[in-house]
């Protein structure tokens, strides 16, 4: 599971940095030159979708995101239980109706064929990749609910190595 991670965080990373090279390259045109990068727009917002979605996927699993954990702290073993089964299954169920919706927003652009303006980049290419990103957040939560719900796995027994938990 560590290299499926790996994976998911290189290509937010990548699309990252493919965003930051449009982003940096189109001032520098613009305000130097008095050009621009054809539909620098458009393709910087589809790799900050992808970016954002298939960034969402590895905080999924590897439980990055922001928590606030004085109760769970302070509670006990039943109290923790009872936390991490409230958590796992919001996210998991709302990791699914994200998944549902993104997944019928792709389909709906495709039939529209919605382009870009200059390059007539069809815009479902995009929505595709960010979609496909969410669909692994929705994978990667079923595997953790499996892992902290069924398994009773500790929630700081996974992770990558060399990541601080």
């Amino acid at each position: 599971m560590d290299k499926t991670i790996i994976i998911v965080e290189k290509t937010a990373g990548y699309c990252i940095g493919f965003l930051a090279i449009i982003t940096f390259t189109e001032a520098i045109l613009r305000y130097v030159l008095q050009t621009h990068i054809p539909d620098s727009f458009v393709l910087g917002q589809m790799m900050q979708g992808i970016a954002i979605c298939w960034g969402i996927a590895t905080t999924t699993y590897a439980d990055r995101q922001i928590t606030v954990d004085i109760l769970y702290e302070f509670g006990g073993n039943v109290m923790r239980r009872v936390c991490d089964f409230v958590g796992y299954t919001v996210n998991l169920g709302f990791m699914a109706a994200f998944g549902y919706a993104i997944t019928f927003k792709v389909f709906d652009i495709l039939e529209a064929g919605e382009i870009s303006n200059d390059l007539a980049i069809p815009l479902w290419t995009g929505y595709t990749l960010a979609s496909i990103g969410i669909l692994a957040a929705v994978l990667m939560s079923a595997i953790r609910w499996w892992q902290v719900i069924v398994q009773h796995q500790s929630v700081h027994q996974h992770g990558l190595e060399g990541v601080e938990q």
